[in-house]
């Protein structure tokens, strides 16, 4: 996705430079106390910078609808506080609708707003506005079966993109609610753009009309559906810059010999075989939901390529010292093959597992949440593509990917699950492994997700110690932005006459 910003980060740093002229008083008195030192917690350099540059970008240049894209793990929701605190110092706005693509990112944020600790911890409010500010910022969350009256006694109004679609009447009266009793509104959409295009884009337009302001946060701001988001893109904090502050983990890529794992799989309806290799159109077909795929990837490959997992989760274990639980975390294509990996790690490995799909009970999705916490009994959790956008759970240390990605998005959701550090504010490495296999050539993905090693030829027996790890990502910084050559997208000539260019040779 393009930057909008880059043309403007030369000025934009004069500006900080310069002390923010051109900015409210009460934007001032904001930043002023952002940058205080004395502090419980301070924001990281990139909250403090994305924050800022939401600022410039509305203040000084006049953007509305605006995109953050920051990794995995790089602190969204307290941007996202930060820029609600703003907004309510600087524009007196006293609604602020937080927008999600499903229950797990909800669930989440709940937590955060409901306490408000997103504020308190990082003492977002001067002292002398917080305990009003703190009293007029109650959340509400709209829930199935709950009307939306609720919405006039808080601040903060947490629901699902499904909560508002216009097909459904209690979307159409949630809707309807805030463009009739709403005065002013911000809007922060945190990873709900790759909902349905259509109805997505209604939502927001329909909002508009009340919204004064609009900012999208995600770690993957392309569509899987190839659509670009229509906010204006104004920080990008990659993967390889959170590497170097030390705030996400080290990814470790396993790969077992070719000979000794090969992926062969069976269609469930057929009984027919096939090599992975013999499956690149399927594969991509049930990505896309063109295509239910029907084959499961068959038992001793399986059955290897968990115990290599296995093999690295006792690697992981020792690591963490008893500090902490280290958990698998198993992707599959489909719900059968998600049943058998299941089934593998309980009876032939006595590995405690949790199965979450889209037909899965609440009660799933909440283990899913508290997986890592050591009072949870399960060790592992198997998923088909549920637990993505909003699944937070620091623990997971060891990933096994027993299927092939063909969109970048759904492949660096699904790294992204483990990129959170689990021990905070220390230089102690930290590394995510991940088993894949060679044949499912994800090596454009290696390179998406900054991958610090990859591990070849890796031999069931196997096992590793502490991974020797590169110091230092490497890092392409944009010097002079100013130099930047804008090119435009080319134009074709969709109106032909056949006719005459045949007369013509």
């Amino acid at each position: 996705m393009f930057n909008a910003f880059t043309e403007h980060e030369k000025a934009f740093n004069e500006w900080v430079m310069d002390g923010f002229p051109g900015v409210k008083d009460a934007t001032r008195e904001f930043i002023e106390n952002l940058q205080r030192r004395n502090k419980k917690r301070i924001l990281w350099k990139n909250q403090k910078g994305g924050i800022l540059r939401v600022i410039y970008a509305y203040e000084i240049l006049n953007m509305k609808d605006l995109l953050l894209n920051i990794v995995t793990g790089g602190g969204k929701t307290v941007i996202i506080g930060a820029a609600i605190a703003w907004l309510k110092m600087a524009y007196d706005i006293n609604k602020f609708l937080i927008i999600v693509p499903n229950l797990i990112v909800r669930d989440r944020l709940e937590l955060d707003f409901q306490t408000k600790d997103v504020f308190k911890n990082f003492e977002l409010f001067p002292k002398h506005l917080e305990e009003q500010y703190l009293n007029e910022l109650d959340s509400y969350t709209l829930e199935a079966g709950k009307g939306p009256q609720g919405i006039m006694n808080s601040g903060v109004i947490l629901g699902n993109i499904q909560q508002f679609y216009s097909s459904n009447i209690s979307g159409q009266r949630n809707l309807a609610y805030i463009m009739n009793f709403v005065d002013k509104i911000a809007v922060f959409n945190d990873e709900a753009h790759n909902t349905p295009a259509l109805e997505y884009t209604t939502v927001l337009s329909t909002l508009s009309n009340k919204c004064l302001f609009r900012l999208d946060t995600t770690a993957t701001p392309d569509r899987a559906d190839g659509q670009t988001p229509d906010s204006n893109m104004v920080y990008h904090y990659s993967i390889a810059e959170a590497l170097d502050d030390k705030i996400i983990k080290s990814v470790v890529v396993y790969e077992p010999e070719i000979k000794i794992v090969e992926l062969t799989y069976t269609n469930k309806e057929t009984g027919e075989k096939r090599k992975v290799t013999e499956l690149d159109k399927e594969f991509e077909e049930a990505e896309k939901q063109v295509k239910p795929f029907q084959w499961i990837l068959d038992p001793e490959p399986m059955k290897k390529q968990i115990a290599m997992a296995l093999q690295r989760l006792d690697e992981q274990k020792r690591r963490a010292k008893e500090r902490y639980k280290p958990v698998l975390f198993v992707v599959t294509m489909s719900i059968s093959e998600g049943e058998r990996a299941q089934k593998m790690l309980q009876n032939d490995f006595k590995i405690n597992t949790l199965l979450v799909t889209e037909e899965s009970e609440d009660t799933d999705r909440k283990e899913a949440a508290k997986i890592g916490k050591k009072e949870s009994s399960y060790d592992a959790v198997v998923s088909v593509m549920m637990l993505r956008e909003g699944w937070d759970v620091p623990e997971v240390s060891v990933i096994l990917l027993l299927r092939k990605f063909s969109s970048p998005v759904y492949g660096q959701q699904v790294i992204g699950r483990g990129l959170r550090r689990i021990i905070r504010d220390t230089n102690e490495s930290e590394i995510l492994a991940v088993i894949d296999h060679p044949r499912l050539q994800h090596d454009w993905l290696w390179r998406l997700v900054a991958v610090s090693k990859i591990r070849q030829n890796v031999q069931p027996d196997d096992l590793f110690g502490d991974e020797d790890l590169p110091e230092k990502p490497k890092i392409q910084r944009l010097i002079k932005p100013e130099n930047i050559i804008v090119i435009p997208s080319p134009e074709y000539d969709t109106d032909i006459d056949f006719e005459k260019k045949r007369k013509e040779i």
